[in-house]
């Protein structure tokens, strides 16, 4: 039996490393509120970017980031803006993103999604 938390530590693990050799900086990881979580915090320059881990497998019921749903969206915004605002910043005037992480053991590929998830 697949256990799925260890697949999403082992994955948050992947890319944490792979967002550090890509020159973010790890601000803190697996945020939680009411609202939601997000699994990583980092920060480029002065922009703060909220990551959403996913990994899988197998590709075979589609890609790791397609598990995202419209529903999961929302959420990850509403967190993101809570985030902001315990640490006394305003979302309005901080340059910030969300982006996705998708890893797939199958084929050992890690796609990185920037600004996958907008507030609009």
């Amino acid at each position: 039996m697949v256990n799925t938390h260890l697949i999403g530590q082992s994955g948050e693990e992947l890319a944490c490393d792979f967002l550090s050799d890509n020159k973010l900086k790890i601000v803190t990881r697996n945020y939680r509120t009411r609202f939601g979580e997000i699994d990583i915090v980092a920060k480029s320059g002065k922009q703060l970017i909220f990551v959403e881990v996913k990994a899988k497998n197998t590709s075979r019921f589609g890609k790791p980031y397609e598990m995202v749903t419209e529903k999961k969206k929302k959420k990850l915004i509403v967190t993101s803006k809570n985030y902001l605002i315990e640490q006394d910043i305003d979302p309005e005037k901080q340059d910030w993103r969300i982006d996705i992480v998708s890893i797939d053991y199958e084929s050992g590929h890690i796609e990185w999604l920037k600004n996958a998830v907008e507030d609009k």
